[in-house]
């Protein structure tokens, strides 16, 4: 009895081992087949999400593509600016506004003579910024000396030296060469188109003078040095 007592004991522990085996391997299987599920759910929701993304970007792109409103005909605006555009033409830009530092000191000062000018440039005076060739040659004058050029509106003169040699000159805006004093003048004290019959007071400059070939040579003596030094003291 004992010994069959001892084998029953053993079978049931036995049992229960197998027991324990079995619903182990079931535990593992299930949870095999939980980790797979998990998996396919996870893919499913993803495919989800993105499918959902595609169809809400689409949605907006779709409310983006409204139908802008269709311009105005040109041709009525165009018309009734007509005065606009003849006014910015015709009248002259505002630039009493400057920025600070955008130009030089020179430059503004430069600006604030320009205003200072009486007269309309390029009307009323010449406006040139570089010597233009012209017709005048001072092979062509009886005498060297200093010219003022009509075709640029005397804006513009000549040096005419002894030897031939011609160099030009420019006045700067506002002023014109002054035929009568030799020097640049404002434009409204020249009168340009009588510089030409003013050519002649060149003579005076370089004129020769004129000896009387009757009169006799003065001679040196010690009589005509003493008066000359007796008159220095």
């Amino acid at each position: 009895m004992p010994r069959r007592g001892k084998v029953t004991v053993k079978r049931r522990e036995d049992d229960y081992k197998l027991r324990q085996s079995f619903a182990r391997c079931r535990y593992n299987n299930s949870s095999a087949k939980l980790s797979k599920m998990n998996y396919l759910t996870c893919t499913v929701h993803t495919v989800i999400l993105i499918l959902g993304y595609f169809l809400i970007t689409d949605g907006y792109e779709q409310k983006s593509r409204v139908k802008r409103p269709r311009a105005s005909d040109p041709t009525e605006e165009s018309d009734n600016n007509v005065g606009n555009d003849y006014d910015e033409r015709n009248n002259a830009l505002d630039t009493k506004y400057v920025p600070p530092g955008f130009l030089s000191p020179s430059v503004l000062e430069y600006l604030e003579l320009g205003k200072s000018i009486p007269g309309r440039p390029g009307t009323d005076y010449p406006v040139l910024g570089k010597v233009p060739y012209t017709n005048f040659y001072c092979d062509e004058q009886q005498y060297p000396g200093f010219y003022a050029d009509e075709e640029t509106r005397c804006q513009t003169w000549h040096y005419c030296d002894i030897d031939g040699r011609q160099t030009t000159f420019l006045c700067p805006n506002g002023t014109q060469f002054n035929q009568l004093v030799f020097a640049c003048d404002w434009w409204f004290n020249v009168r340009c188109d009588l510089s030409s019959k003013l050519y002649i007071i060149n003579s005076r400059l370089y004129g020769r003078p004129k000896l009387d070939p009757t009169r006799p040579h003065r001679t040196i003596t010690k009589q005509l040095l003493e008066e000359i030094f007796n008159d220095e003291e």
